[in-house]
């Protein structure tokens, strides 16, 4: 086995992954004829205690519901943690890196890290004479 650190999932974890596949696909189908089977079927076959049809109906709305406020709530969190597109520290923060305007002598040395103004990126992606 190889030492270095791989992104690609573990066994354990496949076999996890299947087993909660396979579950969950057996009590959607447990679900389902709960909720479409009559009263009378579970009643001949010796099941007297289950929960009133009405959950059928509500187990699904309420897991909707709360879907939909996750990803609602997700958008929100998001969006309030961003700041505003008119704040300076969307331009400039603790990482900016300014340009050193050093002359080398070297034509073909790369020149260092350094991040792109924001009037020289307007200028090459908004100007209409792009010399």
């Amino acid at each position: 086995m190889s030492t270095t650190p791989s992104p690609a999932p573990r066994p354990e974890r496949a076999v996890i992954g299947f087993f909660l596949y396979v579950t969950s696909i057996f009590a959607f189908g447990i679900y389902v004829l709960w909720a479409y089977l009559p009263n009378d079927w579970f009643e001949k076959i010796g099941l007297t205690y289950y929960p009133h049809k009405y959950w059928s109906i509500a187990i699904a709305v309420l897991i909707l519901a709360l879907l939909i406020g996750i990803v609602l709530g997700n958008c929100l969190v998001n969006s309030l943690s961003v700041p505003t597109l008119d704040s300076m520290s969307l331009i400039h923060d603790r990482h900016t890196r300014k340009r050193t305007h050093l002359k080398t002598t070297d034509t073909d040395a790369i020149p260092p890290v350094s991040d792109l103004d924001l009037s020289f990126v307007n200028q090459i992606l908004y100007s209409s004479d792009r010399t």
